[in-house]
C-alpha cells in the first residue's frame, strides 16, 4: 500500500508542497510544464516576502492583508498566513534554502542568479532538495486532466509535449500548483507558461473557481518597444521622476493625496489605487514617462532601487524619459480551499496563485511568495495524510501520440486571444467593453477548435489552449456580475465600492459553457 501524492507545477508553491509531502512520508511526483524550477512567476519574482516578523505582530499582518483586499479574502485563510509564514520561512531555510528575514519582510535574493529572477535562487534550490528527498521530477509533462471516481481525485492524466505521449498515473491525492493565468494577457510580466491550466481542471472536474474577477495589475510596466514587457517597481518613483506630459509627477501626488507617503509604501498596500489611476489616465490621452536620463551609477547602487527596475540600465539605456503604463501581474482569484489546503473535491488540494481566498479584492505586495511557502507547506502534508492505496505506477494511455492535423497555428490563436482579452479585461472595465470581449471569445471559440501541430512547441500550445479560453471567459463572466469597483476590479460605470457588495462570485462549467453567479 503507497500514499502517492501527484503535485502539478515546479514554481514554489508546487516544489514546496512536493518536498513538505515527501518528508511526511509519502512517495512524490511533481509534473513540471517546462525544466524544473524555471518558468514560474516564483523565479522571476522580485525574491520578496511580507511576513509577521520582528515588530510586526501577526495580528498587525492579518489586519493589513485583510484591508488591502477590501474584506473580500476569507479571514480563515488570511489568520493560517499571518500567523503561519514566519514559522514556514524557518522551516524553509532549515530545508537549505536561503532566506533573510528581517523587520516585517523577508527576501530570497541572495542566491538569485540576476536582477530579473529575483526568486531564481529559491526555486533551484527547492528543485535540488526535492530530489535530493526522493521527489520524481517528470520535465516537460502538461497535466491534461485530473481523474477522478467515486467523488475523489484518484489521479492524473498528462502529456510529454515533447513526444507526444499521454500517460496516467494513479494517487492517493492531488496538488495543484499551476500558478494563474497571467498569459492571457499580450501585457505581462508572467511567464509564457501561465495558461490557466489549474483552472481548466477544476472546472473541468466539478469544481467552482471564485473571485476571478480580480485581476491585479502592476502599476508601472515598460511600454517602451525598446524595453522588455516587465514590471517597474513603484519605490522607484520616489528616486526618479515619473512625470506626465507637461512634467508633473502627477502619480506621487495622488499617493500622496490618499494619505501615503512613499512608492514604496504604494507598493505594498495601494497597487490597485495606482493601477487604476494610471490606466485611466493613460484611457484619456495621457502619457507616463518615467525620467531614465536622471539615473545615476550612484543611484543604480541602491538595493531599493536596483530590486524596482529589475534590470541592467547601461548608460546608453538611460539617456532619455521612457514610456510606461500598468502591465498584468497576478490573479487573485481561483479554486477555493479550507485552511489544510484542501478544495471541494476529496484527495484534491491546491496553493499558491491557483487557489482564492487569502487576497481577496486586492493582493498586498509581498504576500505573494508568503502564499506559496504557507500553504505550499500545509497542502503537502495534508495530501501525505491521505489514506494509502494499491497503487500501480504510470501507464501509457495506448493512444497514439498526439497528432494534430488541423489548419490551425495554436500560437497564432493565442496571440488573438491575448488581443482580445487585453483590450476588453484591462485595469479600466465597461458593461459594453466587457460584452464585446465575451462576444469575440465566443467567435474566438468557434473558429478556434482544431490546431496543427508541426513541432512540439506547437503541441505545447495546444495543450494551453483550454486553459486560456476558459481562463478568459471565466474572467470575464465575473468581471460582468461585480457591478461595483472593489480592489483591483475597476469598473468605469460602477466607479465606487458598494457596501455589502464583498461576497464572492463563482465561476461554474456545464459542459463547454461557462456561468457566473452570487455565492449563496
Amino acid at each position: 500500500m503507497k500514499k502517492r501524492v501527484i503535485v502539478i507545477g515546479s514554481g514554489g508553491a508546487g516544489l514546496t508542497a512536493a518536498v513538505s509531502a515527501v518528508k511526511s512520508g509519502a512517495e512524490v511526483l511533481l509534473l513540471s510544464k517546462t525544466s524544473c524550477a524555471v518558468g514560474s512567476c516564483t523565479a522571476f519574482s522580485g525574491g520578496m516576502f511580507s511576513l509577521a516578523a520582528g515588530s510586526v505582530t501577526p495580528e498587525d499582518h492579518f489586519k493589513k492583508v485583510t484591508e488591502v483586499g477590501r474584506g473580500a479574502g476569507d479571514p480563515a485563510l488570511v489568520r493560517v498566513l499571518a500567523e503561519n509564514c514566519g514559522p514556514a520561512l524557518r522551516t524553509l531555510s532549515d530545508w537549505g534554502v536561503t532566506v533573510r528575514i528581517t523587520d516585517g519582510r523577508a527576501d530570497v535574493r541572495a542566491s538569485a542568479p540576476s536582477e530579473i529572477m529575483g526568486g531564481g535562487g529559491m526555486t533551484a534550490e527547492l528543485c535540488a532538495i526535492a530530489r535530493s528527498e526522493g521527489v520524481k521530477i517528470l520535465e516537460n509533462c502538461v497535466a491534461a486532466r485530473l481523474l477522478a471516481a467515486g467523488g475523489r481525485a484518484e489521479g492524473v492524466e498528462w502529456v510529454d509535449w515533447k513526444t507526444g505521449q499521454t500517460w496516467r498515473s494513479p494517487a492517493s491525492a492531488v496538488v495543484l500548483a499551476t500558478g494563474g493565468g497571467g498569459a492571457i494577457y499580450s501585457r505581462t510580466d508572467n511567464p509564457r507558461r501561465m495558461t490557466g491550466d489549474g483552472y481548466a481542471m477544476a472546472l473541468e472536474a466539478g469544481l467552482a473557481l471564485a473571485d476571478m474577477e480580480y485581476v491585479q495589475f502592476y502599476p508601472i510596466g515598460w511600454k517602451d518597444p525598446e524595453f522588455p514587457v516587465w514590471m517597474v517597481g513603484l519605490t522607484a518613483i520616489d528616486h526618479i521622476p515619473l512625470t506626465d506630459g507637461q512634467g508633473r509627477e502627477f502619480l506621487k501626488e495622488a499617493i500622496l493625496s490618499w494619505g501615503l507617503s512613499s512608492g514604496k509604501e504604494a507598493n505594498y498596500l495601494a497597487r490597485d489605487k495606482c493601477a487604476a489611476f494610471l490606466a485611466l489616465h493613460e484611457q484619456r490621452g495621457g502619457r507616463a514617462l518615467l525620467h531614465l536620463e536622471r539615473l545615476t551609477d550612484e543611484m543604480l547602487k541602491l538595493p531599493d532601487l536596483r530590486v524596482s527596475l529589475m534590470l541592467d540600465l547601461p548608460p546608453e539605456r538611460r539617456a532619455r524619459p521612457v514610456e510606461v503604463s500598468p502591465i498584468q501581474h497576478y490573479f487573485t482569484g481561483g479554486a477555493p480551499i479550507d485552511c489544510e489546503g484542501r478544495t471541494a473535491l476529496p484527495g484534491l488540494y491546491a496553493c499558491g496563485e491557483v487557489t482564492a481566498g487569502v487576497d481577496g479584492a486586492s493582493r498586498m505586495g509581498g504576500n505573494a511568495l508568503a502564499n506559496i511557502v504557507t500553504f505550499g507547506m500545509i497542502a503537502g502534508r495534508a495530501a501525505a495524510e491521505e489514506r494509502a492505496q494499491a497503487l500501480g505506477g504510470p501507464e501509457k494511455t495506448g493512444a497514439d501520440p498526439a497528432l494534430l492535423k488541423g489548419e490551425i497555428l495554436p500560437g497564432r490563436a493565442a496571440d488573438e486571444l491575448r488581443a482580445i482579452v487585453q483590450n476588453g479585461l484591462g485595469p479600466c472595465r465597461t458593461r459594453e467593453g466587457i460584452l464585446r470581449c465575451l462576444e469575440a471569445l465566443g467567435e474566438w471559440k468557434a473558429g478556434n477548435r482544431s490546431f496543427r501541430a508541426d513541432t512540439p512547441m506547437d503541441l505545447l500550445h495546444a495543450l494551453e489552449m483550454k486553459g486560456m479560453a476558459l481562463t478568459a471567459e471565466g474572467v470575464a463572466r465575473a468581471a460582468l456580475l461585480r457591478e461595483e469597483s472593489r480592489g483591483v476590479h475597476f469598473r468605469e460605470d460602477f466607479p465606487v465600492e458598494r457596501d455589502g457588495q464583498a461576497g464572492r462570485i463563482l465561476v461554474r462549467a456545464d459542459r463547454d459553457r461557462l456561468f457566473a453567479g452570487r455565492d449563496g
